[in-house]
């Protein structure tokens, strides 16, 4: 139901409403009838188990250290690495779990004019696979930035950082709001 497929033909994709937002994640059979909570992310990959087990390796072999370690974390965690090659991400919370677009382009901040995205990288963890989701202040005093923490069962992690409010996507003030409300630490 969730697999990464693309529309041929299908260009058009509009990340600064969120009519055009949900589109996007309507093209990969990930939009509820009921419940669709969509806001943007920069995706935090410096925590991620692959980041940890590459600097253990590289501080207890040196660089082939790193790259085993590299290797071996990306082996186990394959969605998550999908997601950790981008800079940013499109989620969607609905009642059924959470889908990431990942988005492919660049810049400092979310620009909806220079992402697009990253059909083939999308991921979606039906809430069954998650032993729970956290939002806390970013570094704990930070009440405009919202870091995102999606734990699945087996304690992998995915980090995000989020804006409660993003210029360029009118749609993050009203998902941010629902996000905290449920999930707020």
């Amino acid at each position: 139901m969730y697999e990464n497929s693309r529309p041929v033909g299908e260009t058009n994709d509009d990340l600064s409403t969120y009519q055009g937002a949900l589109d996007i994640f309507r093209k990969v059979n990930c939009v509820s009838e009921r419940e669709n909570c969509l806001i943007g992310t920069i995706v935090d990959y410096s925590k991620s188990n692959e980041v940890t087990a590459s600097m253990i390796g590289l501080g207890v072999a040196g660089p082939v250290g790193y790259v085993v370690g590299d290797v071996l974390a990306r082996e186990r965690d394959e969605r998550i690495s999908r997601i950790n090659e981008f800079l940013f991400a499109l989620l969607n919370f609905n009642e059924t779990g959470v889908g990431i677009m990942p988005l492919k382009g660049g810049g400092l901040k979310i620009n909806p004019e220079k992402l697009s995205p990253g059909y083939d990288a999308f991921v979606y963890y039906y809430y069954q696979e998650l032993s729970g989701i956290s939002v806390k202040n970013y570094y704990g005093i930070r009440k405009s930035v919202k870091a995102i923490t999606i734990t699945l069962i087996n304690g992998k992690k995915l980090h995000f950082n989020a804006n409660m409010t993003e210029k360029a996507l009118p749609y993050q003030v009203n998902g941010m709001k629902i996000l905290t409300g449920k999930y707020q630490k």
